[in-house]
């Protein structure tokens, strides 16, 4: 078999799709109400209506009053929302604060989990696919704010992305590592606005964190290690069994660009497709692109050279297994003594004592959070709840961290679509994107335990192996694909 690559961004542009707003097809009405059944649509009119994006889209981008492809927006900064629950409806309600802002529509597969919708934003238009809401909705929204399961992340913001539409994208940024590329390539060379849902990394604690390490305060950089106690995972096998799929729930919307599977009460939907491969990235992929942020962002997005998985392997081709550590060679730079190794640990897995002195005792490393460790000191980094803390010779510094102010991880969104900041958002895609690979390459290797695997950045593929480079890119299902990955 020959190795998977990722497309460079010459290859990517040539295949990118353009928005041909004549034609289309005739859907039916929006679903308005909880209780409707779910559509069952075929995507050939939105596939149709993105057959001319690319060119669509050479227009430059010249702000938020003028979107790329050429529409006005109104006053309001207008958005729809992809999912209803869980995290989707946290970054509707956070979005919904964004002064002069507007959801216009919300897409959802089951209409079960539509409740704070219907309750909180009577005047949005609900849709069961999220195709539908594209291709009737392109010239009401200026951007798409994704929440739904792992999965569907690449999928839905690309084509989002085709139409002109800025976007804003759950962690972590895609499943598999040829869509990472895709898409922060993609939005690099269209100018727009994009945003990873790493909400901590606006908080003062991580910003703190990331000014501390790239102000040097450790020294040059040695080893990192990052951690977190949760268990998205199975070391039992999928049960072998097909179940009544909850009333109303569209499940072939569900499995969206997936492999068509049975559907399982308490397996997939709602939360536990984390635990399932193919739909989630496990407990390394729900928390990593939060943890690794200080540091990946503190040392200035560092290369991957190589990676080698030491927990356990999946039980099953369906589960991700538990108690993950995984061990990461890092290319050194500017801000590292040389090359320098990063390990995750998750669930039961936890740093040593090498680890542990370096912080005066494992009391001191976060139960979730990082521990970087440089030639003068180190930094114990908690997840989500306050600042870093200095270590010198293993014994707490008395030394003044400068502390920087907590931002509205949306509204930094929101401002750069509005040319309020000069910046770029904060977990722009091309940045959110490499930190996604670097996420990544780490649930390749858990799928291929103890083989070290090593990473051509340049080239997009693995090294001499094959079943790791089958993992870089898989088709979407058919009837399901979108052009560009």
């Amino acid at each position: 078999m020959l190795p998977v690559r990722i497309p460079s961004r010459t290859r990517l542009e040539a295949r990118v799709p353009a928005v041909d707003r004549s034609g289309g097809f005739s859907y039916p009405p929006p679903m308005n109400s909880p209780n409707e059944k779910p559509l069952s649509l075929s995507r050939r009119g939105f596939l149709g209506r993105a057959a001319g994006a690319g060119a669509a889209l050479a227009a430059p981008y010249i702000g938020w009053k003028t979107t790329v492809n050429g529409q006005s927006p109104n006053e309001s900064l207008r958005w729809a929302n992809f999912g209803a629950n869980g995290r989707a409806w946290g970054d509707l309600v956070s979005m919904a604060g964004v002064p002069n802002s507007k959801l216009v529509a919300v897409a959802e597969v089951d209409p079960n989990r539509l409740g704070n919708v219907a309750k909180g934003f009577p005047d949005a238009k609900v849709y069961a696919d999220w195709r539908e809401l594209l291709d009737k909705e392109a010239g009401n929204i200026d951007a798409v704010v994704v929440g739904t399961p792992d999965h569907m992340h690449a999928p839905i913001a690309m084509s989002g992305m085709q139409l002109g539409k800025h976007a804003y994208c759950e962690k972590p940024l895609t499943r598999l590592l040829h869509e990472s590329r895709a898409l922060r390539e993609y939005a690099e060379a269209n100018g727009l606005m994009t945003q990873m849902g790493i909400q901590v990394s606006s908080s003062s604690g991580n910003r703190t964190a990331v000014k501390a390490l790239q102000d040097g305060l450790v020294g040059k950089v040695r080893s990192v290690h990052s951690m977190n106690p949760k268990s998205w995972g199975s070391m039992a096998p999928l049960p072998a069994r097909e179940d009544p799929i909850p009333e109303g729930m569209n499940w072939d919307h569900w499995i969206g660009v997936a492999k068509m599977r049975p559907f399982v009460a308490g397996e997939f939907h709602p939360s536990n497709w984390r635990k399932r491969i193919g739909y989630g990235t496990g407990t390394l992929g729900d928390m990593g692109c939060h943890i690794y942020h200080p540091w990946f962002m503190g040392l200035n997005s560092p290369v991957t050279l190589s990676i080698v998985s030491h927990g356990p392997g999946p039980v099953d081709a369906d589960s991700w297994p538990l108690d993950a550590k995984v061990q990461y060679r890092m290319k050194g730079n500017d801000l590292s003594d040389g090359d320098f190794d990063f390990v995750w640990y998750d669930g039961k897995q936890f740093p040593d004592a090498e680890v542990a002195a370096a912080v005066g005792g494992v009391e001191n490393i976060p139960k979730s959070g990082s521990v970087v460790i440089g030639t003068s000191g180190a930094l114990a980094i908690p997840h989500g709840g306050g600042g870093p803390k200095l270590y010198r010779d293993g014994k707490p510094s008395e030394e003044t961290i400068e502390q920087l102010p907590s931002e509205d991880h949306h509204k930094n969104f929101a401002a750069a679509i509005r040319g309020e900041i000069s910046e770029k958002p904060r977990a722009h895609f091309d940045y959110a994107g490499r930190m996604t690979e670097c996420v990544l390459f780490g649930t390749v290797a858990m799928r291929l335990p103890g083989v070290k695997l090593k990473w051509d950045d340049a080239a997009g593929q693995f090294v001499g192996n094959d079943a790791a480079n089958a993992m870089v890119s898989e088709p979407y299902r058919a009837g399901w694909e979108v052009k560009g990955i």
